[in-house]
């Protein structure tokens, strides 16, 4: 008989970490892969903030 669910060895969890941001106080999640990144590797500047202000990741 062979095990029809979802194999647990090889699946990855997401794991969510969240930050405020160092612009608006604005919880978000760091790991999304939405533009959401740490500016000068230090302060964590959410998505919005990143658009608005032109603070891009390199």
């Amino acid at each position: 008989m062979k095990n029809k669910g979802i194999n647990t060895k090889n699946s990855k969890k997401v794991v969510s970490k969240l930050e405020t941001c160092y612009l608006c106080n604005q919880e978000f999640d760091i790991n999304k892969d939405d533009g959401s990144h740490y500016h000068y590797g230090k302060y964590p500047i959410c998505v919005k903030c990143s658009e608005a202000y032109g603070f891009f990741n390199k």
